[in-house]
């Protein structure tokens, strides 16, 4: 069980509640999105408040307004500050459900005490359990199933600020030294947003987001690395003495091209891997499909035609791939008949809850000559067609070892 609260309330309009929020966001640095009948209030990286909202029926001219949120994941800081963001948005008729009492008896300490650090310490018993039971496979802890999977690594566990060895979670749980991992573990652990969160925001997006690439090479490159910089250096201002992963700081100070302002003196905090996820490859999830790329690539959506995925990393000139996909809800999908004419080495096989057939071809146009690879994979309801393109054939290889890599998940039909 996690540790969260549940909130209710009424207002008269949803314009007035929308304007308060995005007035106490902007005091305090928090990011506000509203959509038709919801609202989401952002405070950290995982810390998300969703509001949703629908006509009273009960009271005629009222909105109705309920917010569910779960706390544990990033921790007892977080949830002091959901509760007091919820409490200056004037909703009448309030009610929290809060499991730790904390919206009752406001002791910061005793909702620690009593809630999250048992629920850390009854979190590495269950890491404990599944690897007495198991013996082998990757854990993956508090991760938000809409991000990518991180590539898996036998005997560990995932976290959003880390990855550890089993071992070295057993260890902690035997010592029972859970309030100095919950430093490391929590994103927003503390009371305030002092110098450990600004370190723990910045380890997140190392771990999580960081493509380790440079700058210049896009906006979200920039902004990602700029980050990390900026609450580094917060975090150093405010606490000289707290260990920082220096080297990681030096690396995204060369991509964002300047100078360090951190000095070699700075205390070192050290992992047990080299921090990033998206230094290896990532399983990215496109309905019941998943797909296995570089994580440095970059996303988009490109809406030419019908709309297609796209991933690619234009600074290395790699291949570009392109993924669509269609759902038939009347029957199971089947191979297209088309498929596969004009393709060289056509071949087909089973892959984990589907099939899939892959060729390639290559092309020449008045400017340029290049090769793609064409694959069409089918699994239940679904079918996906998946494009790659190119620019020599020896990258052919490395292609079809990540299309042997498909897998896709059992859907029930709609």
């Amino acid at each position: 069980m996690g540790v969260g609260f549940y909130v209710t309330g009424t207002v008269e309009k949803i314009d007035t509640l929308t304007r308060t929020a995005k007035r106490m966001a902007k005091k305090l640095a928090y990011e506000v999105t509203v959509y038709e009948d919801s609202m989401c209030v952002s405070l950290c990286p995982m810390g998300d408040l969703i509001f949703d909202w629908s006509a009273d029926q009960e009271r005629p001219g009222q909105w109705h307004v309920e917010m569910d949120c779960p706390t544990s994941p990033v921790g007892a800081g977080f949830h002091k500050a959901a509760i007091e963001f919820v409490e200056g948005l004037g909703l009448r008729d309030m009610t929290v459900d809060d499991e730790t009492q904390y919206y009752t008896h406001r002791d910061f300490d005793r909702m620690n005490r009593e809630h999250f650090y048992p629920w850390l310490r009854g979190l590495l018993r269950i890491c404990h359990e599944q690897v007495e039971k198991n013996g082998a496979g990757q854990m993956v802890l508090c991760w938000d199933l809409n991000l990518y999977h991180p590539e898996d690594v036998d005997q560990t566990a995932a976290a959003p600020l880390g990855r550890y060895t089993w071992k070295y979670l057993s260890d902690l749980l035997e010592q029972q030294d859970i309030e100095a991992f919950a430093d490391r573990f929590f994103l927003w652990g503390r009371e305030q947003k002092d110098a450990l969160f600004y370190h723990n925001k910045a380890l997140y997006a190392l771990w999580v987001q960081c493509y380790f690439r440079p700058s210049s090479r896009s906006r979200q490159d920039r902004e990602i690395n700029g980050a990390i910089l900026a609450d580094l250096e917060m975090a150093y201002q405010q606490d000289p003495e707290l260990p920082l992963p220096y080297d990681a700081y030096l690396e995204v100070c060369k991509l964002h091209r300047r100078k360090p302002l951190i000095p070699k003196t700075a205390a070192r905090l050290s992992f047990e891997f080299p921090i990033g996820y998206r230094r290896n490859l990532i399983t990215e999830s496109f309905g019941p499909l998943r797909l296995t790329l570089p994580g440095s690539y970059l996303y988009e959506w490109d809406e030419s035609g019908s709309g297609t995925n796209v991933w690619y990393d234009d600074l290395e000139n790699t291949p570009v791939w392109r993924v669509s996909g269609f759902q038939n809800t009347q029957e199971d999908a089947q191979f297209s008949e088309r498929f596969g004419k004009g393709l060289h080495d056509l071949t087909e096989r089973e892959i984990p809850n589907g099939r899939i057939r892959c060729g390639w071809q290559k092309v020449t146009e008045p400017d340029c000559t290049y090769w793609v690879v064409q694959a069409q994979a089918i699994t239940g309801t679904w079918s996906y067609l998946i494009t790659v393109a190119y620019d020599t054939p020896e990258e052919r290889a490395g292609i079809e070892e990540l299309l042997g890599r498909i897998t896709a998940v059992a859907r029930n039909r709609p």
